[in-house]
């Protein structure tokens, strides 16, 4: 609706463009989705999005950090599971994939309620790994799929996501 009301304005603002104005809020009144990328080209830039699926796997590494985190906490033997490796310690800032990864984090965590906020231990601003993590994530969310329940976490379960989270060659 807000978006359909900002159409209405540029069209009153704009004549010589209404007729284009009212066909975008057209298009938004009316749900045609596929319209959506052309309405919104001006927005954003295609290669600086983030698509709904990668957005949807920070926010499960997150999650994954945070349980983590809170299982770490309640599992009385820690022999073995270094405090670092249940840590989120964020995405590379000079690859540009991972960036937009980082900024999504970012947005996500400093956002109100201050989520995941077992996973996000360092200083808010040092979401920038400086080496490349998705990989490691990705292997330790395969461990942490295969997890029967993610809310009851043991020891074991620990060990195993972790034990994914071996390091590039060039850490």
């Amino acid at each position: 609706m807000l978006l359909s009301n900002q159409y209405l304005i540029l069209e009153a603002l704009y004549p010589k463009d209404a007729k284009s104005y009212a066909r975008c809020r057209e298009a938004i009144e009316c749900g045609y989705e596929l319209e959506y990328k052309t309405i919104s080209q001006h927005v954003y830039n295609d290669e600086d999005t983030l698509s709904e699926s990668e957005c949807n796997e920070v926010l499960d590494i997150l999650c994954m950090f945070d349980e983590l985190g809170y299982w770490y906490g309640e599992v009385k033997d820690k022999e073995g599971v270094d405090k670092g490796d249940i840590t989120f310690e964020g995405f590379d800032g000079n690859d540009s994939q991972e960036v937009k990864y980082l900024a999504f984090a970012r947005y996500i965590c400093e956002g109100s309620g201050k989520p995941f906020s077992r996973a996000i231990k360092k200083p808010t601003d040092l979401y920038n790994s400086h080496i490349m993590m998705l990989p490691v994530y990705r292997r330790m969310s395969e461990e942490w799929k295969r997890t029967e329940n993610k809310r009851q976490l043991d020891k074991k379960d620990i060990l195993r996501i972790i034990g994914a989270r071996a390091y590039p060659t060039n850490r």
